[in-house]
């Protein structure tokens, strides 16, 4: 994907660029999680950042050319007049696809029976609605597979690797290991580590 850098100035509109990112599928760099974190905006000017992830920073570094808000919303107003994707796991993407086949039951009768595993999809019930009944706006395709690298330590216990750290390269927590496609992930490989896929 292209990069994309918004200039934002108040906390509204930073959680309006961050409501459009959430939609998308995008979470924090770090965090990877869905949350306004505004304990992060403290008022003054701010650049919100993305490219796999989200990121913020209160300067641009590089070449990367800052749009305004205004701008921003601008293009997703053009955006949303073409179909919205939305990327789901593997296995989500095969169960909405046998919902929307309805077989045996209407479609209203599929919904109803699998509705705590709509619920359990977090792109918001509407749209995942809107995909059952054929909405040709919406789209629903089947999210490339992170990994995580992992070793057994010194003490016997498993750790993950962390890119992030200028301290050491490994963490215990594995929902805080760096993760990535497999293409990325096999630059950062080596002999000391192994390969997991992310769940």
């Amino acid at each position: 994907m292209t990069e994309t850098v918004v200039h934002v100035t108040t906390l509204e509109q930073w959680k309006s660029v961050l409501d459009v990112w959430f939609k998308q599928g995008y979470t924090w760099e770090h965090f990877y999680k869905w949350d306004y974190l505004e304990n992060v905006f403290s008022g003054s000017s701010h650049y919100l950042h993305l490219d796999d992830y989200i990121s913020q920073t209160p300067v641009i570094y590089g070449n990367n050319q800052p749009i305004e808000y205004s701008e921003f919303m601008a293009q997703q107003k053009e955006d949303n007049k073409m179909a919205m994707v939305y990327e789901v796991s593997q296995s989500a993407f095969d169960e909405l696809r046998m919902i929307k086949a309805h077989e045996g039951t209407s479609l209203i009768g599929a919904i109803v029976a699998h509705a705590p595993f709509i619920k359990f999809i977090e792109v918001g019930n509407k749209a995942i609605i809107r995909y059952l009944a054929d909405d040709p706006a919406i789209e629903f395709k089947v999210k490339e597979p992170l990994y995580r690298l992992w070793a057994i330590d010194r003490d016997g216990d498993k750790t993950y690797f962390d890119n992030y750290s200028l301290h050491a390269p490994a963490t215990d927590d594995k929902y805080g290991a760096f993760t990535a496609p497999l293409e990325e992930i096999k630059k950062w490989n080596n002999q000391a580590w192994s390969l997991e896929k992310v769940d």
